[in-house]
């Protein structure tokens, strides 16, 4: 396991949102992480990419506590894009993906051709190379989250963490992006992680699915054994048929009806 969490007990100050999870991240796999609003999925990734220390329990990295690396070594291995990332007005592509390098750099050793390299190989990996000099505000949104992507791969890591990074894009550019995603793990071998809210293009590009509801795993699997239709009852709320997408073979969840609100102390069998 490249990533886990054990036991972990995660909130906001006295609020828990997470509590008594684990989950482990193996390595060289496309994990999303799904549920409904407010289950906790950000939580945990901010945790996970030591954004958030937990309450209870730990993260470990590569079988270590994440909360006792150095940072910037874990910063060398493990890459995060947070939701809706922002940058200094002006700032343009290379310059952004060039703070990807921060990590390896000292007050001995500054800007190198190594870095130099490993700018223009992340710029070259998602298709970015003739946009390096054009400032990130004018570009669409689905270059603008391959630019941000490029910054996580300058860094070097092989362990990708992304949150919501299709949220705000329209569907040419979600698959754009996740079509990125799916190149970096099969030509590099990263091992990516993300939140997504969209359940069929999440199917379509994970190897796994960790459905999460009130703050919790629910099913953890392959997507036909995650995305079930009594799972779509139970995590989601929602009557839905799942049938099989014609172009992918992968699970694909047509919804029917919302069902009605569950209340406190029913069991699932009790909702009409």
């Amino acid at each position: 396991m490249r990533l886990q969490a054990a036991k972990v007990r995660l909130g906001y100050g006295e609020r828990v949102v997470v509590d008594g999870l684990d989950l482990g991240i193996e390595a060289g796999t496309v994990t999303a992480i799904i549920g409904p609003n407010g289950c906790g999925k950000s939580t945990l990734l901010r945790a996970l990419g030591r954004l958030l220390k937990p309450m209870g329990g730990e993260v470990l990295l590569d079988g270590k506590r994440i909360d006792r690396l150095p940072t910037r070594e874990v910063a060398k291995v493990l890459g995060v894009l947070p939701q809706a990332p922002t940058a200094p007005e002006g700032l343009t592509v290379a310059d952004l993906v060039a703070r990807g390098r921060h990590p390896h750099q000292t007050w001995y050793r500054q800007w190198s051709s190594g870095d130099e390299e490993a700018v223009a190989a992340a710029l070259e990996m998602t298709g970015l190379a003739d946009l390096a000099e054009r400032p990130l505000d004018e570009l669409s949104g689905g270059q603008r989250q391959r630019a941000w992507i490029s910054m996580a791969l300058a860094q070097g890591t092989d362990l990708l963490l992304l949150d919501e990074p299709t949220t705000f894009l329209d569907l040419a550019h979600q698959v754009e992006v996740l079509e990125l995603v799916r190149h970096l793990h099969r030509a590099a071998g990263r091992t990516v992680v993300m939140v997504l809210h969209d359940l069929n293009l999440a199917a379509r590009y994970a190897d796994t699915l960790v459905a999460m509801r009130a703050g919790r795993v629910a099913a953890a699997g392959a997507p036909r054994e995650v995305l079930t239709e009594e799972l779509m009852g139970e995590v989601f709320e929602l009557d839905a048929k799942v049938i099989e997408d014609p172009v992918a073979g992968t699970p694909l969840v047509v919804p029917i009806r919302p069902r009605p609100a569950r209340q406190e102390g029913d069991r699932p069998d009790q909702r009409a």
